[in-house]
């Protein structure tokens, strides 16, 4: 129980220029070309604001091309994890959208991940520690 708890405590890099996601089934030619602003070493979420209509169901094994910058596309195979619908949302917590995890990624592929999930978080604290700094200083 603690392991699976752990799992859930992964931080996410909340981004504000989107990466760009490709995906399909596992085989097919046709794929989709989507937006995320949410990313972490363990998967990534995508918005969308009627998730029903996503054209695949929960635990569907897709192919996915997540491009993390202009020179460097990760590839991975992921699964659908979760589809989360107005109705499982509490309050102003979270979006409605589609989360996939990673299930199958190389090694090279994975360290590209992880420097750029580390990297996006190191910035985010840096400009909220910035932003806490202007608040007490402009007091």
């Amino acid at each position: 129980m603690a392991e699976q708890t752990e799992k859930r405590r992964v931080r996410r890099a909340s981004l504000t220029k989107p990466l760009r996601v490709v995906l399909g089934s596992i085989g097919s030619d046709t794929r989709y070309d989507l937006l995320t602003y949410n990313v972490s070493v363990n998967g990534f979420f995508l918005n969308f604001e009627r998730p029903g209509r996503f054209p695949f169901t929960s635990a569907s094994i897709l192919e996915v091309w997540l491009e993390i910058d202009s020179k460097t596309t990760v590839f991975f195979n992921g699964k659908v994890a979760r589809v989360v619908k107005k109705e499982d949302i509490q309050g102003n917590e979270g979006n409605t959208g589609i989360a996939i995890k990673i299930v199958q990624i190389s090694r090279e592929d994975d360290d590209a991940l992880r420097r750029f999930v580390n990297k996006s978080l190191e910035d985010q604290e840096s400009k909220n520690n910035d932003q806490a700094s202007s608040k007490v200083v402009g007091g």
